[in-house]
């Protein structure tokens, strides 16, 4: 790769960088502006390196899909119970890592038809692992089974740590509390 490359290569991931640190603050809707000067680049570099702002905050997504969706590759083993805390111990962990990029997607997730997708990809695979590793969900009647699905995801973590103020442990209690009565009740 030669120095001009490098270069670019550097401060499209410095811009990346600076976007999802903006969101993760809380700035869910970053300008390129604010962007530019966190990363420090001119803001024309924000739209040499991104069509727009939309197609930076979908790199963004991936990024954290690529840096952080691997804690969901992680063993789970044992019995129900250690099934389930494990479980809800890698959301936990998965959850707060993207807290504030999900929070940005969820915002334009009515205006971009990628996004959208990108989402419900996301809530798919969210299922498909708890299918895995929890095949005991099969057991449960559909509306029990759709009450789980719903108690493992992120909107509902999102309200017990933002809207309810739990602590991690205890938004983590609540969930393997509920989610061990739907399967052994």
């Amino acid at each position: 790769m030669d120095g001009r490359t490098a270069r670019g290569a550097k401060n499209r991931q410095a811009v990346l960088d600076a976007a999802l640190a903006l969101m993760e603050e809380g700035n869910l809707q970053p300008t390129a502006q604010a962007v530019a000067e966190r990363a420090g680049v001119a803001t024309r570099s924000v739209y040499h390196h991104f069509r727009d702002l939309e197609t930076l905050y979908l790199d963004a997504a991936q990024t954290q899909i690529a840096r952080h969706w691997v804690l969901l590759m992680e063993p789970v083993s044992g019995g129900l119970d250690d099934r389930i805390d494990r479980v809800v111990a890698l959301r936990a962990e998965l959850f707060e890592r993207v807290a504030g990029t999900r929070r940005a997607a969820l915002l334009r997730e009515h205006e971009s038809v990628v996004l959208s997708e990108r989402l419900d990809e996301s809530r798919a695979a969210l299922r498909a692992h708890l299918r895995t590793h929890l095949p005991e969900l099969a057991d449960l009647d559909p509306p029990a089974r759709e009450s789980a699905y719903a108690l493992c995801s992120w909107e509902v973590w999102d309200v017990l740590r933002r809207h309810q103020s739990l602590s991690v442990t205890a938004a983590r209690a609540a969930v393997t509390s509920v989610l061990t009565s739907l399967l052994t009740g």
